[in-house]
């Protein structure tokens, strides 16, 4: 699948990523390769069933560290009292 500049364009700004033109044009090529793999690898077939349910390996839970709310919240794009703020998501009328 052939991505076009709108789409690298698009990508960018939702990834919160500046690009020059020429860095434009390299991305293009670069995600339409990876585009194009992804492809491939959802037609790969493993042979194995599509129901795994039975025999499914599930990793155990466990607490492990995580990231301090102070760093995370440094990464954020808005935030309000420790917390992340979101746009709010409304529903269509249909």
């Amino acid at each position: 699948m052939a991505l076009n500049i709108e789409e690298v364009r698009k990508i960018a700004a939702l990834a919160r990523l500046r690009f020059q033109p020429e860095e434009e044009a390299v991305f293009v090529a670069q995600l339409g390769k990876i585009v194009d793999y992804i492809d491939q690898l959802q037609r790969y077939e493993t042979g194995m069933e599509e129901d795994t349910a039975q025999g499914a390996f599930e990793a155990e839970d466990r607490a492990h560290a995580y990231l301090p709310r102070e760093q995370f919240l440094a990464n954020a794009p808005a935030a309000l009292d420790g917390f992340l703020l979101v746009p709010e998501v409304k529903g269509s009328d249909d």
